[in-house]
């Protein structure tokens, strides 16, 4: 299960970019690019949130986002300058690769997500 306590990549906090351009040196070529939060150290979305929600794990290092702590103020969001933080009723969301063991790479269907 995912942070919403469901698996629907519709909710997931991977994006993934579609560039349905051609490309010059290969016509018809099609890129989908998968966009993560990258784990930034420093974090300016940390480093911005006014109730310290975020914390560290810093053998896994892996940001995490405390719920209970989170007003869904949406600073973090905007520091994120990749855009990688959701924000929804229940505050604000980010990719934190599921303590380690990501559920996007045990159930895609294809096997086209790893992590190491």
């Amino acid at each position: 299960m995912g942070q919403e306590g469901v698996f629907d990549p519709k909710k997931g906090l991977i994006r993934v970019e579609m560039n349905r351009l051609p490309d010059v040196s290969t016509p018809k070529s099609q890129i989908d690019v998968p966009k993560v939060c990258l784990q930034c150290d420093p974090a300016p979305c940390a480093e911005s949130c006014p109730s310290i929600a975020f914390t560290r794990n810093k053998d896994l290092e892996i940001s995490k986002i405390d719920r209970e702590l989170c007003t869904a103020c949406g600073i973090c969001a905007d520091e994120c300058q990749y855009k990688m933080i959701k924000l929804n009723e229940k505050g604000a969301m980010k990719c934190d690769l599921c303590n380690g063991d990501p559920v996007c790479v045990r159930y895609c269907p294809t096997g086209a997500i790893s992590f190491s």
